[in-house]
């Protein structure tokens, strides 16, 4: 069985990677439960089966169940001398690899973020999704995700961005920003309305798009900001 191999380098401490590891996996591998019906116009939105996180001496393994497989990944955390921390893992199990590889790749660049700026508090999940509209039948998953962007605000990797009038109001840097076959993204490090990472996908054929953020701060107003993408996707 072939493996998907990553690792992601954290300006954090190890040992305080190692305390707040397992329960940042967990939120941001947790699956999207998306499905898309062939024609795009429905999306089913399925129940989050949680990641099961198994610590050990090592690092920790964690197991997703995928409608085909269960994912296994290994994750070892190394300390370097100049105080970072490099946390690598070995996915097996995966039906589509590459796609795995560019959704994890993602998710362990708002790892990396998370640990760096928010190491302590639990912080407050956002999970909003919906179909890509206004695309054409020739429009592909990568076209998707960028013209999404371009809706929101969202331009280019280290500048600094404010989402447009008359969508949920974020500001902060854009960290990130990856086009893929399957999967693309954007990372942000927000500044308001609270402080957090937050990640804005699209992903499959059709393409969906998500936003999913970790906020630190007044949960109430992360409340109101899921609630506010969930209106916006359903209706862009």
């Amino acid at each position: 069985m072939t493996s998907v191999d990553l690792a992601v380098q954290i300006a954090a401490d190890p040992d305080r990677v190692r305390a707040t590891l397992p329960g940042a996996v967990a939120t941001w591998l947790r699956p999207a439960g998306l499905e898309a019906r062939a024609d795009g116009e429905i999306v089913v939105v399925t129940a989050d089966e949680p990641v099961r996180v198994t610590e050990h001496d090592g690092g920790l393994t964690t197991e997703i169940d995928d409608p085909d497989a269960t994912i296994t990944t290994a994750w070892t955390i190394e300390g370097r001398a100049d105080r970072t921390t490099v946390v690598t893992c070995r996915s097996t199990g995966a039906p589509d690899e590459p796609g795995f590889a560019e959704r994890m790749t993602t998710a362990l660049v708002a790892l990396a973020a998370h640990l760096e700026h928010f190491p302590d508090p639990p912080g407050t999940e956002v999970h909003a999704w919906g179909p890509s509209r206004g695309r054409t039948r020739e429009s592909t998953q990568e076209q998707a995700h960028a013209r999404f962007l371009s809706q929101v605000g969202v331009v280019a990797p280290r500048q600094e961005f404010h989402t447009f009038r008359g969508l949920p109001a974020m500001s902060g840097t854009c960290l990130e920003r990856r086009g893929g076959h399957r999967h693309s993204a954007a990372v942000l490090l927000l500044d308001d309305p609270i402080p957090g990472v937050a990640v804005l996908a699209t992903s499959g054929t059709p393409p969906v798009h998500e936003v999913r953020a970790l906020l630190f701060g007044d949960a109430t107003v992360a409340e109101r900001l899921q609630a506010q993408w969930a209106a916006w996707l359903a209706a862009a």
